[in-house]
Parts: C-alpha cells; sequence; structure tokens
C-alpha cells in the first residue's frame, strides 16, 4: 500500500512540473522578469514564477508591466505573441499592464489582478479568452481595438468598470449608441456591461456573465426588444436596487440570472403587464 502511494505522489509531482514548465525567463523593458515557452517559434508569457513553489499567480510581480514586441534566447530573437492561462493569475501588486504589439491573444492571463487599473491592449490582439480579466475589480476603463474577433467572458466580477469601449471598424462586436458595453453586432448579444451600461433598443438578449458581480450597478432598464436574459447575467449584482423592464411580456430567464440580486430591489413594469410578470419566475 506504501508503495502504491509513494508511486501516486511521484506521478503527481512530474504532472505538476510538466504543467508549471518554461523554457526560459528575460527580463522585461518595465524591469519584471517574465517567463517563456516557446511555441512554434513564438514566444508566449507563461506563468510567473514563486520562489520556490512554482504556483502560478504567488509572484512578487508589482507596478507596471511592459510585455514587449520580442524577446531573446540563446543568441535568437523571438516575437511575443500570446499570454498564456494564469499567466499573471492573482497578481495583485500590478498596477498597470501594456502588452505589446506583436500579441494576438490573451489567455485567463489576468484573472484576479485585483490592484490592475489599467490595461493597453494592442490592436494586434484578435482574441480575448474566458477569465482574461475576471475579478480585475481597480480596473475603472476598457478599450476593445478593431481587431478583436472573439472575446470570452472575459471581464466578469470587475467592479469598478465605468467605461467601456468597442473601436468603430470592429465587424464582430461594438459599443452602439455609447452605451459603456460590449456588443456582439450579428447577434444583437451584449455580452459585456458596467456600472453605467445603458442597454440600447436593438440588444434581443443579454449574455452570460454580462453584469456579473457588477456591485456598483444600481439600476438598470432593460428595453422591450431584449427577449432573454442568459443565466448567471445579474449574479451578485450586490448594490442593484432597480429594474426597469419596458416590454409587456417578460423576456425568458433562467434560474440564477439575479441570483445574488437584493430581496428588496424594485422591479417596475408596464401598466397592465404585472399578471405577466407575477408567474414568471426569475
Amino acid at each position: 500500500m506504501k508503495k502504491k502511494l509513494f508511486l501516486l505522489i511521484a506521478v503527481l509531482l512530474a504532472v505538476g512540473q510538466n504543467a508549471f514548465a518554461y523554457d526560459f525567463s528575460a527580463v522585461a523593458p518595465s524591469g519584471q522578469t517574465l517567463y517563456y515557452n516557446l511555441i512554434d517559434g513564438e514566444a508566449q508569457v507563461t506563468y510567473q514564477q514563486s520562489g520556490s513553489w512554482d504556483i502560478p499567480g504567488y509572484s512578487n510581480l508589482s507596478g507596471s508591466l511592459v510585455i514587449p514586441d520580442s524577446v531573446e534566447y540563446s543568441g535568437a530573437w523571438y516575437a511575443v505573441t500570446s499570454i498564456g492561462n494564469n499567466a499573471f493569475h492573482y497578481c495583485n501588486d500590478l498596477t498597470s499592464v501594456t502588452i505589446g504589439g506583436l500579441v494576438t491573444s490573451i489567455g485567463s492571463a489576468f484573472n484576479g489582478c485585483s490592484g490592475l487599473t489599467s490595461v493597453a491592449i494592442p490592436n494586434s490582439v484578435t482574441s480575448i479568452g474566458n477569465g482574461a480579466f475576471n475579478e480585475c475589480s481597480g480596473l475603472t476603463s476598457v478599450t476593445i481595438p478593431n481587431s478583436v474577433t472573439y472575446i470570452g467572458s472575459a471581464f466578469s466580477g470587475c467592479s469598478g468598470l465605468t467605461s467601456i469601449v468597442v473601436e468603430a471598424g470592429n465587424t464582430h462586436y461594438d459599443s452602439r449608441d455609447s452605451c459603456n458595453a460590449i456588443i456582439q453586432t450579428d447577434l444583437n448579444l451584449l455580452i459585456q456591461g458596467c456600472m453605467t451600461t445603458i442597454i440600447p433598443n436593438s440588444v434581443t438578449s443579454i449574455g452570460r456573465y454580462a453584469f456579473f458581480g457588477c456591485s456598483g450597478l444600481t439600476s438598470v432598464t432593460i428595453p422591450n426588444s431584449v427577449t432573454s436574459i442568459v443565466n448567471y447575467a445579474f449574479e451578485n449584482c450586490s448594490g442593484l436596487l432597480n429594474i426597469v423592464c419596458e416590454s409587456v411580456y417578460p423576456p425568458s430567464a433562467e434560474n440564477n440570472t439575479f441570483f445574488g440580486v437584493p430581496a428588496y430591489c424594485t422591479l417596475t413594469v408596464p401598466c397592465g403587464s404585472l399578471a405577466y410578470y407575477s408567474v414568471t419566475a426569475p
């Protein structure tokens, strides 16, 4: 039995070492040491070391970080084209990030960086993955370049956001009518909002986690164009006190859509619609 246990521990340690492996390190233009993996001849920023414990997100990185366009290793230069999952997971002392102009994809890289107050996303980025900036409560504004063609649930729990702008010319997403939100253009689907969002009357659906953890949101008007609100859309909006729904018939909503919203939140509906809403589960 002991022999089997020792073998299991050895396997788990080997898996952990492989999971947290890196190819090389280099000093960033801002002075911090970053770690990289080489993938198909290009460099990916990987998890940051934490001394003797190779656990992502427990590093001593702090201050303003500049991720370079390229990095040198063994006498050769490699373009830095991606930021991997967990690369800066819970690096709470980072205050600002400037991302190099050759980066095309950002994974779940900055999840939980609560001290991050600004991030510059270059026009080279095409993909911003799930969890990329989740729980970055210090972020107040974000600009999505016109190059981006995919955005996952990337800003959930960013409770300090007051400004969200998609640059003009983006063919996949927009911030129509200065709404302070990210809308998937072809579906008229609002995928990310913030405490100052005004939902346009052209939006037909509010997506999963769109306002998740937006504790600063105190009131929201849901226009009559909205026919569905997806699960967790307003979960943990702990400051939400008033919801105005302009549709005569309630939009479809799943069980956890408003989970964590105060029980004393007021719902205002059109005259004559109370009976329809009263028989609809929130």
